[in-house]
């Protein structure tokens, strides 16, 4: 009993290292298409003319937001909300 504890303790801790979305695989130029299919459908989504933002957040750190800009449907920049994003 006391290993299955100190196991799930471990797993718990683990699993809080690292946001559970597809954020590392995005990459500059990648199209709407691609973003989708590594990251989903976005929690929630805004844009202009050719802009358009998508902001997740990871289902273990639902604290924690994450946007990706898109121009002429490509990225353009993508990361944490908070870092160098621009906000409408």
């Amino acid at each position: 009993m006391r290993h299955l504890i100190i196991g799930v303790l471990i797993a718990a801790l683990l699993a809080g290292c690292a946001p559970w979305i597809g954020i590392e695989k995005i990459s500059p130029g990648m199209s709407k298409a691609e973003v989708f299919q590594h990251m989903g459908k976005p929690d929630s989504a805004s844009g202009s003319g050719n802009q358009e933002y998508f902001w997740y957040r990871p289902l273990n750190r639902p604290w924690e937001r994450y946007y990706i800009h898109l121009v002429n449907g490509k990225v353009e920049s993508y990361g944490p909300l908070g870092s160098d994003q621009e906000l409408q």
